[in-house]
């Protein structure tokens, strides 16, 4: 559809914004610093990422979906695991009206107007939907007086992730819920930072992205996303340097040569997948248990070369779920990776508790998976 045809849409839909329900009109500054006045408590959003649900859930665990006018498709598609959890407990899920599938490409404005939503979240690195850079979708939004807030949890996941949560309390009328989860989020966090300057020497890790995504390995991860978790649990990522963006593809010539102190990857596989689409992942998240985890992990380390690596001899063999990236899940990650990295320095640390308190205080639907797993770890659950 044409940007004027768009924009003539808005404007003939802005009546809407008349009929708003009566609240307090305020002025937030978002994760990207734009400056977004609007009438809260909301009652209907669209999510830029379907995934961002379980954010919202935080803030109403009863019935996050209530709050979705329209989202994303990429939660189905990418994480179908998850999303059964919640298609079992609140089944009118599936009849939230989709405004796109799984990248910003398919965002369809239109259908973001049409069904009328209070507000539009959207990640502001964009991602799987659109993002603080989407001039014309933001565009077409401002003229049908639909206001965008942006939140992160990918770009900046530490310091943003707080900041999220508290704009999402203020959007929903849920600051006191807000608070709760950020004070527990930053003692968590704290948990790890708090020891950073203890590390004198940092362990050499290699982070492996997305295994079974491509036949050939590596695609290795810089020091963007999930490469940030690395440095923050004082580990050494060998490819921080020479990775100027998020990933790039690497040869295992040349992580057998670096021949890494500790080997941690990311997991795409889901309990929710055939067994086709499953064969080369790592099987991690929702109503998955430790036995299918580790098995699969094992077998992503019998790749050509790989056995040869101290790491793999050694067990030091790790993968925590993808889906962290885009998930306030992150800092118990961070936890967990810091144990793998620097076990004597965070050997109290207990991420698998941590993560059960935040599903029983924080999430509408039940822990029953497992998120990251070790070869060296049997007694995970």
């Amino acid at each position: 559809m044409k940007l004027n045809r768009l924009l003539s849409l808005a404007a003939s839909l802005s009546l809407f914004s008349s009929l708003a329900h009566a609240g307090e009109t305020v002025t937030l500054t978002d994760v990207a610093g734009r400056e977004v006045t609007l009438e809260v408590p909301v009652k209907h959003m669209i999510l830029g990422e379907g995934r961002f649900l379980p954010s919202i859930g935080i803030l109403d665990p009863e019935n996050p979906v209530r709050w979705i006018a329209g989202m994303m498709g990429e939660f189905k598609a990418l994480d179908p695991a998850s999303f059964a959890q919640y298609r079992e407990k609140f089944p009118e899920i599936d009849d939230i009206p989709l405004v796109g599938r799984q990248n910003e490409d398919t965002f369809s404005v239109e259908k973001a107007i049409t069904v009328e939503p209070d507000v539009a979240i959207f990640g502001m690195s964009g991602g799987h939907g659109p993002g603080s850079t989407s001039h014309e979708v933001l565009s077409v939004m401002g003229a049908a007086h639909i206001p965008v807030v942006m939140i992160d949890f990918r770009a900046k996941p530490f310091e943003n992730t707080p900041k999220s949560i508290r704009l999402l309390g203020k959007l929903m009328g849920k600051e006191e819920q807000a608070e709760a989860f950020v004070k527990f989020y930053e003692d968590n966090l704290q948990k790890v930072t708090s020891r950073s300057a203890q590390i004198t020497e940092k362990p050499s890790v290699f982070l492996e992205s997305r295994v079974g995504l491509a036949e050939n390995c590596c695609e290795a991860m810089g020091n963007e996303m999930i490469g940030k978790f690395v440095t923050l649990a004082g580990g050494d990522n060998i490819f921080a340097d020479t990775i100027p963006g998020v990933i790039s593809q690497v040869s295992v010539e040349q992580v057998i040569v670096s021949d890494p102190d500790v080997y941690i990857t990311t997991a795409i596989g889901s309990a929710g997948q055939d067994a086709s689409t499953n064969s080369n992942r790592i099987v991690l998240g929702a109503n998955t248990d430790a036995d299918q985890a580790r098995a699969s992990l094992a077998h992503s380390m019998e790749r050509t070369g790989l056995p040869q690596l101290t790491a793999v001899k050694n067990k030091q063999v790790y993968s925590v779920w993808h889906h962290i990236y885009n998930n306030p899940i992150n800092v118990f990650a961070l936890q967990a990776m810091a144990k793998w990295i620097n076990p004597d320095l965070y050997a109290d640390l207990d991420p698998d508790a941590a993560l059960a308190t935040f599903f029983e205080r924080f999430q509408a639907v039940d822990l029953n998976g497992v998120y990251w797993i070790g070869l060296n770890d049997p007694d995970t659950e």
